[in-house]
């Protein structure tokens, strides 16, 4: 990241964490070496934030991003949006996604409610391997409702612009680096991106096989990214 600010290049921090608020996510990022500021670091929540404000929500997601969905209210009922959330190793999403809440979120949508989600991740890499994400929650509500769910975090367009416009930069001279071909690579290929998936992360070795994307470059890490950008 340091060669990367050196050589002039701007860089934005995207993810579709959605389980610990964007103060305290800065705070671990900083202290396993990188340096940045909480500015820098765009989240999902603080995209449904902006999107729903004023809105009454139903809100399915982890105790830890409440701080950062300032502006709405939550209510149990009488909801105008459901705002489905991701997973953490911890036990509460055995309470947040429990039958009588998924219900609860059922009902609301059928009395008018729209379906947002943070993001609709089918997993994600943790210490103990790969664990179940909410979008499997987000797809039973769907089939349950026959709605499709409006996607905050990545692979939305929106989410792509948002992070464009605070970097002040075009599609075409901007590069996703990451390690989902989802919703990092294909998102951003779709936007007019130029991407680099990593090998680190969710990348599995056959990651690649099968799928109908090609990204500009794979590389082993992010750190190979400035020698590799320097040759271009």
């Amino acid at each position: 990241m340091a060669r990367l600010r050196d050589a002039g290049h701007a860089l934005r921090f995207v993810t579709n964490n959605s389980t610990r608020p964007r103060a305290q996510l800065t705070e671990e990022l900083n202290g396993i070496g990188f340096d940045l500021t909480e500015d820098e670091l765009q989240t999902p929540a603080r995209a449904a934030a902006r999107e729903l404000e004023g809105k009454r929500v139903f809100a399915l997601v982890m105790s830890g991003v409440v701080p950062d969905l300032e502006g709405l209210e939550l209510v149990g009922e009488g909801a105008e949006a459901v705002l489905v959330g991701g997973c953490d190793e911890t036990v509460e999403p055995n309470q947040v996604f429990r039958y009588m809440n998924l219900a609860r979120a059922f009902a609301e949508i059928q009395l008018g409610a729209e379906l947002y989600c943070l993001h609709k991740n089918r997993w994600w890499q943790t210490s103990r391997g790969p664990l179940l994400d909410a979008g499997a929650f987000v797809a039973g509500l769907e089939y349950a409702t026959g709605l499709e769910a409006v996607v905050l975090g990545k692979p939305s367009p929106a989410y792509f612009a948002a992070a464009l416009d605070a970097l002040g930069a075009e599609p075409e001279r901007t590069w996703l680096v990451g390690d989902d071909p989802e919703s990092d690579i294909r998102g951003a290929q779709l936007f007019g991106m130029h991407t680099a998936l990593v090998r680190t992360g969710k990348f599995r070795p056959d990651t690649l096989d099968g799928i109908d994307l090609v990204p500009d470059v794979v590389l082993s890490s992010v750190a190979d990214l400035p020698a590799w950008l320097e040759k271009q």
